[in-house]
This record gives C-alpha cells, structure tokens and sequence, in this order.
C-alpha cells in the first residue's frame, strides 16, 4: 500500500467522508479554499479521540473498495470507552523490512499471542501486503490459556513471536514447562505496551537467539508510527521509549509536545491531524547503531491527561483508586499521585507502585496497612484480577504507601525513564 500525497488525501477525505466535512465545517475550515499546498497543513483542525468517539464507527467510516475486506479492531489502550476502527491493509515500514533483513535465518512459523480482536485485525490486514513470509504458517494463541497456547507454539515450531513484551516474558517459562525452548524464537515483534528498560532487559536473557523488533503504533492507524529493535544500542542510550519514526506513512507533527499525526493512506477513517496525545521528543537526523539510514527518532512518552496507565499487563485507573479511597473518608482524602516503576527480579517482570495520599490528621503507624488492603481489593487491573491478586502471583510489589498533607488532586506517573525521555 504505497502512501498517497497530502494533497490528494484531502481532497478524498472532503469529498468522500461527511464525518471529516461536518467537523471541519464547524471548526471554519474548507478544504477546497484553504488547503492549497502542503505548507497549509496547519490550518487544518486538530482532530482528537473525543471527535472520533462523538459519532458512531460506522457513521464515521467510508468503506468504498469492493475487492478487499474490513477487519474491525477494538483499541487495548486504558480510555473508558474504547475505540473501534476498521482496517483494511497495514503497510511494512522500511524498518521492518530492514530487520528482516538482519535475522540469522528466515522465519517460517509466526506465533501470535495476542487478544482475538487484535489478531485477526493483523491478519487481514497485512496479508495483503506480504508483513510475513509467503509460505509461513500463521497460528493464533489464547492469551489466558499459555499452557495451551505453548503447546500450540511447540507442535508448529514457531520461530516468530508476536506479543506483549510482558507477556512474552512470561510465555517463555511456559515455553520451557511444555518442552519448547524459547532460543527456537529468531524474530520476536513486541507490541501493545510502553517499554522500560527492565523489559527490554529480560526479553533479550528470555529470547537468547532473537531478534527483537519493538512496535509502537496506534489501532486507528494503517502502520506502524515507529520502530526499534534490539541492534538500536543508540536509541537504548537515548530512551527505551525512543524509536525509528515512520516518516514514510506518516506526517509526525510535535505540537506543545504532544505527537499530532497525519496518515498518508486512503482508510476508512482517515486521520488527518490526528492527536495521539503522546508526549513526543523528535531529533531529526539521527544515525544508529543497527545501520539504518539517518533520520528522524522520537522518545515517546505519557499521553497527556490520561487519568489511566497501561503497563506490564496492567491498567492502573485513576477513578477506581479514588473511589476506593474514598472509603475510608475518615482517614484520608481521595487526593493522591501513584508513581509507577518496573523492574526484573529473576526473570520475572514486576510492577513496583508507590502511593502518595493526602491523610486527614495525623497518620498512625496502622494506617498504611489498612489503606493497602482496600487498595488491593477494591482496584482491578485486568478484567478478572484484583490489584491483590496481582500481588499475591508475585506480578506487583507489596504496596509502598506515603503521606503527603499539601496535596491535591489525582495523577499517575509513568516509571521515571520514560517520564525523563520528553522533558
């Protein structure tokens, strides 16, 4: 799927989408007035997730290709109301192609463990463009079964893993258990997650013959926004949040430091001046290590205003930590700021969380045990566990709690390193 120009994909997206037309109408901009070259892309509005979600999927969708099919695909990311988009097609970056390039022997087996929605969105979607070898097979594994999944894994002979890096930490005992050796994966495509420096640490001891690609990219999107991979030492030194920027698809905008994205392709729901609201820190023409031609790399970091965090395979919310603060009304406020950390113990990938909260009085030396326990009972971070539960598998630390009596207010800080990548 070859990018289409700027110009073009305007001019489409006025004449074709009464979605695009409606909002960019009532922000006062017409295409065909305005927008006569490239230099006038920012008169164009910005588009938020919020514009998206305000009208139906369908309603804001043009399906007009009658010799394709439509995957739809539901995002992963921690918004309450989750957004469905429809792909098509999903080109190869230049980097990947590059990467493939790299391997010590050619795939022949992809393995991906990833959520159905997802997976059958990445099957559809990059047949059509050759993203894996003609010839391979392609199987599916359930991610809340890993025993039958590494089964599945063993008897196909995968050599190509496609998933979360937490979960293919954990994949890879389970791997072991099932009598697969983990050092049979030669491509592993981490995706769906921020990185830090612990995980990118254990996927190389858990995958010793590996090359490791890792993915950032959005559901809405026909491509990936960025890449790294395990040859990156230059990006490793920069941020474990640093990738390869897909100039190639994508118009990558930094605006007040948050990632404004433009995709050079005819989709469904074309997104022009589309606010990711990841904080971005681009440097335009970097050389790397993995020798891949100069230029542009972006450290990526927390989205702006998000009151939640995805990590690890865990979502931290900030509205159900204050409602559980919120029974205890006579001992603490439902003010605080969780910083979230991870680090590798053994070749485990854990989740360490440090609570600040605003008590009301003076705290005793009982308090923090008992704000723990409503904490780990009242907060879930996946659909079936508890922030307890969590605990008690060993995947998060014992909670650190700490007091504060000036503060206000509810935040949630990524792990410091990637905090550090954008400022």
């Amino acid at each position: 799927m070859k990018p289409t120009s700027l110009k073009e994909l305007v001019r489409y997206t006025w004449d074709s989408s009464n979605f695009y037309r409606t909002f960019w109408e009532r922000q006062g901009f017409n295409a065909k007035r305005d927008f006569k070259k490239t230099s006038d892309l920012d008169k164009i509005p910005i588009l938020t997730k919020e514009d998206l979600l305000a009208t139906s999927t369908r309603e804001r969708t043009t399906l007009l290709a009658q010799d394709r099919y439509y995957f739809a695909t539901i995002s992963s990311g921690t918004a309450a109301r989750p957004l469905i988009s429809f792909q098509s097609q999903f080109s190869a970056p230049s980097y990947y192609r590059f990467i493939e390039g790299n391997i010590k022997r050619p795939y022949s087996s992809v393995f991906i463990l990833r959520p159905a929605s997802y997976a059958a969105a990445m099957i559809g979607a990059t047949v059509p463009e050759k993203y894996f070898r003609p010839g391979s097979i392609i199987s599916l594994g359930e991610t809340s079964d890993l025993t039958s999944s590494a089964t599945l894994a063993r008897e196909v002979e995968a050599d190509m893993l496609v998933a979360r890096p937490s979960e293919a930490i954990r994949f890879a005992a389970v791997l072991e258990k099932q009598g697969y050796s983990p050092s049979r994966i030669m491509l592993l495509y981490g995706t769906g997650e921020p990185l830090t420096s612990a995980a990118t640490s254990l996927l190389k001891r858990s995958y010793p013959d590996a090359l490791i690609l890792y993915n950032y990219a959005m559901t809405e999107g026909p491509a990936s926004l960025g890449m790294r991979s395990s040859l990156c030492a230059t990006l490793d030194a920069l941020s474990p949040s640093a990738y390869h920027l897909n100039t190639h698809d994508f118009i990558i905008e930094e605006v007040s430091g948050s990632s404004i994205v433009t995709a050079l392709h005819i989709i469904p729901t074309p997104l022009i001046r589309y606010d990711t609201r990841d904080h971005i820190a681009i440097k335009r023409d970097l050389s790397c290590s993995c020798g891949f031609p100069v230029g542009a790399v972006g450290a990526i970091g927390p989205r702006v205003g998000e009151q939640s965090y995805k990590i690890g395979g865990y979502t931290f919310r900030a509205e159900e930590i204050r409602h559980a603060l919120q029974k205890l009304p006579e001992l603490v406020t439902d003010d605080f700021v969780l910083h979230v950390e991870q680090t590798a113990i053994g070749m485990r990938l854990v989740n360490s969380l440090r609570f600040v909260i605003r008590p009301v009085g003076v705290p005793t030396p009982v308090l923090a045990g008992i704000i723990a326990k409503v904490l780990e009972r009242e907060i879930h971070v996946t659909r079936s566990w508890s922030l307890g539960d969590a605990i008690r598998n060993g995947m998060v630390q014992p909670l650190e709690i700490d007091y504060d009596t000036a503060l206000a207010g509810a935040h949630i800080l990524p792990p410091a390193e990637i905090m550090a990548s954008v400022e």
